[in-house]
């Protein structure tokens, strides 16, 4: 009994020294490089992270427009960020704001805006752990203050050396070319958005990933190229003896170019800022699109007006309330407009490739579209300062382009219907972006009858193919597909727009018109300028010795748009007050107005009001409409005698350049936008030589290091 218990004792005590054993094994062996690597980064300093430099924008002959630059910024601790401000903060707080010349409700946002980017990313590394940890962003001081320079660092550590948890670092500032024709096409950065760290491409990359301290591309191609201009941060650690034992350098963002022309660019702005008050002196801005016809590449986009993009988030404020010119607008590709008669040779097209009319078809115009019927609607143009309809008798496909016939267009588009007028449309690249990446850019519409279904509950009849052949009716497009759709005239070609020249392969393809047709829109287009009786010879005709301006003019009727609105509301003793808040948009204008009067009651649908419009109404206009003008065209190239040569397979002399400029509420094309398309040849012969080739002088594209920038950003000298 005694032996056999003590062999049970024995037993448990070698069982139990086993257990130890093997866990001393597990421990010492199995996970000894895991515990040796904890051990480690107990003894390690925290490790610092290497900025990486964001790619640089250059134009297509290599010009700096846009580019990282050190600097020195103003930063608060994160608890001073995200707390309640006490006596002493609130002086810091006055002090800060009147040094960076702005107010103190600007630093407010933007203190809040930082602390709820932390709070974000707090939420979602708990929600992904399980729990709640500490973010090393709560211990940093975050910039509220950026871009200063040596002298002005100096004077912040001097104005601010008795707060200390005001601090003077140094930073990096975006430097964007100050020229205001850039702005828009460059863009901007901000914070990281909620849904920026949800679609993070880079996740799973711990040096390539956002943070909630990021910068990101928010607009222009700053958005678009983000993936290119992104780098990857780097690493640096050190142990407790300050030995250096990791060091993982940083990758800078690759450089982006451009397919732009920067003094092509400028030039057509300052064209637009000198003679827009004079052509259209209600024209509260315009744009202008000028296209490499065989490759589809932006050398020009002008949206005016525009601004020194280094300075947005100074003239913030004032440019969101300038709803009359609305600076912050990218015309060139955001807004959309009814195309006019720039789109009736798209519907001659239409008619030639469906095979219900041919060249030689002729309808006869007498000023009306079956008068019988139609007494007061589907009538020819007003000849100007009349009530009278232009007659222009016996019309074929050349003929009605040259002269801009409407009763023309009514017959084709009867005839083919508005089903396949829209798929002609669709081919033209109407209702889809032209594929250049912006975020800015709208894809217009192209009403086809599903659409028409879809969003205006409207079945399709002729009399919608009517107001689409003409360009009315609910058919609206941006400046840049107008620009491409001349392209699409000169070359019979749809091509995707390039912007970016990121190696990606655009989409193509050739409309399916005879080549007749082809020829007889390009005679008419010819002849809106150069022949005595084309509708814009007396305001657009321009030649020179190798090239003709071509093209159309489109007036787009239009109603004024609001710029402020009324609002009677109720505060919060029940007094009943008026308040006016400039807005373009009713929603725009209630949200503004709530922002500011959180407490006040007011009706949305009886309290709110149109209080102002532009342009205002004209005094015994007797109904006269307000119209947005076009010019649509390109440069062909002649032969001595003057005329454009007859293309053969071999020799098919596609003009190299196309554009298009709009004026808002600018009245008629030809008048308004006539001249300035005129005007927009000169200068680009002059810039781009007697070939027209953007890259065709001073040795094609222009290179520059890094570090040496000859007529870029550095000492203005490009500017």
């Amino acid at each position: 009994m005694f032996e056999r218990r003590l062999k049970i004792i024995l037993a448990s005590l070698l069982s139990v020294f086993a257990v130890i054993v093997l866990r001393l094994v597990e421990l010492q062996v199995v996970h000894a490089a895991n515990y040796r690597a904890q051990a480690e980064r107990v003894l390690l300093r925290p490790a610092s992270t290497l900025p990486f430099v964001r790619g640089r924008i250059l134009d297509r002959r290599g010009r700096v427009l846009a580019r990282d630059e050190p600097c020195w910024q103003v930063s608060v601790d994160y608890d001073v960020l995200s707390s309640e401000p006490t006596p002493g903060t609130q002086e810091m707080w006055e002090e800060l704001a009147r040094f960076g010349g702005e107010t103190r409700e600007t630093l407010s946002r933007r203190a809040a805006s930082i602390v709820e980017r932390i709070n974000r990313w707090r939420r979602a590394v708990a929600q992904a752990r399980g729990y709640e940890v500490p973010l090393r962003e709560e211990r940093m001081a975050h910039a509220v203050l950026t871009g200063l320079d040596d002298q002005r660092q100096i004077a912040a550590r001097r104005q601010f050396d008795r707060y200390p948890r005001v601090k003077i670092e140094n930073g990096s500032r975006r430097a964007l070319h100050p020229h205001p024709s850039l702005a828009h096409i460059l863009g901007q950065l901000g914070p990281v958005s909620a849904a920026d760290l949800r679609k993070d491409p880079n996740k799973s990359d711990p040096r390539g990933r956002l943070l909630p301290t990021d910068r990101v591309g928010i607009s222009g191609v700053e958005y678009a190229a983000e993936r290119m201009l992104r780098g990857r941060r780097g690493r640096l650690q050190y142990n407790l003896r300050g030995q250096q034992i990791d060091h993982t350098p940083a990758v800078d963002g690759r450089d982006v170019t451009l397919t732009l022309h920067l003094d092509l660019q400028r030039a057509l702005y300052e064209l637009l800022e000198e003679s827009l008050p004079e052509v259209a002196p209600d024209s509260p801005g315009g744009s202008v699109v000028v296209l490499h016809a065989a490759t589809r590449q932006v050398l020009a986009m002008v949206s005016y007006p525009g601004y020194d993009a280094n300075e947005f988030r100074r003239l913030y404020d004032d440019l969101r309330r300038d709803t009359r010119s609305t600076p912050l607008r990218f015309r060139a590709v955001a807004n959309c407009y009814e195309p006019g008669s720039i789109v009736k040779p798209l519907t001659c097209l239409a008619g030639v490739g469906s095979g219900v009319v041919d060249t030689s078809t002729t309808f006869f115009c007498d000023g009306y579209f079956n008068r019988e019927v139609y007494p007061n609607s589907y009538r020819c143009w007003a000849i100007h300062g009349t009530t009278q309809r232009k007659t222009h008798g016996p019309m074929n496909v050349a003929d009605a382009v040259a002269g801009s016939c409407n009763v023309f267009m009514y017959n084709v588009a009867g005839a083919v219907g508005p089903n396949r007028l829209c798929q002609y449309f669709d081919m033209a690249g109407f209702g889809r972006t032209t594929g250049m990446g912006l975020r800015e850019e709208r894809a217009g519409i192209n009403p086809s009858p599903s659409w028409l279904m879809r969003h205006r509950n409207r079945t399709a009849t002729k009399g919608h193919a009517r107001n689409f052949a003409i360009g009315q009716g609910e058919l609206v497009v941006t400046p840049v597909q107008a620009a491409n759709l001349m392209a699409v005239y000169a070359t019979g070609l749809f091509q995707e727009v390039t912007l970016i020249r990121d190696g990606r392969d655009r989409s193509s393809w050739r409309l399916p018109v005879p080549r007749e047709a082809w020829t007889a829109i390009r005679d008419g287009l010819f002849r809106v300028t150069n022949d005595i009786h084309g509708t814009a010879y007396h305001t657009a005709h321009w030649t020179n010795s190798r090239y003709a301006l071509c093209g159309k003019t489109g007036s787009a009727t239009t109603q004024p748009t609001p710029t402020h609105y009324r609002i009677r509301y109720r505060d919060g003793s029940g007094t009943t007050r008026v308040t006016i808040v400039p807005a373009k948009v009713k929603a725009h204008a209630v949200k503004a107005f709530e922002r500011e009067h959180p407490q006040a009651v007011f009706d949305r649908a009886a309290d709110v009001s149109v209080e102002r419009v532009w342009p205002p109404p004209k005094p015994n206009s007797s109904g006269q409409k307000h119209a947005h003008a076009w010019f649509a065209g390109y440069l062909q190239p002649i032969t001595p005698d003057g005329l454009p040569p007859k293309p053969t397979d071999s020799n098919p002399w596609d003009p190299p350049i196309t554009f298009s400029v709009m004026v808002e509420f600018g009245g008629s094309g030809g008048r308004a936008a006539g001249p300035l398309a005129r005007s927009i040849a000169r200068i680009i012969c002059r810039i781009l030589g007697d070939d027209l080739d953007p890259d065709g002088l001073e040795g094609g594209p222009r290179r520059d290091s890094r570090s040496s920038v000859t007529d870029g950003l550095e000492g203005g000298a490009g500017l």
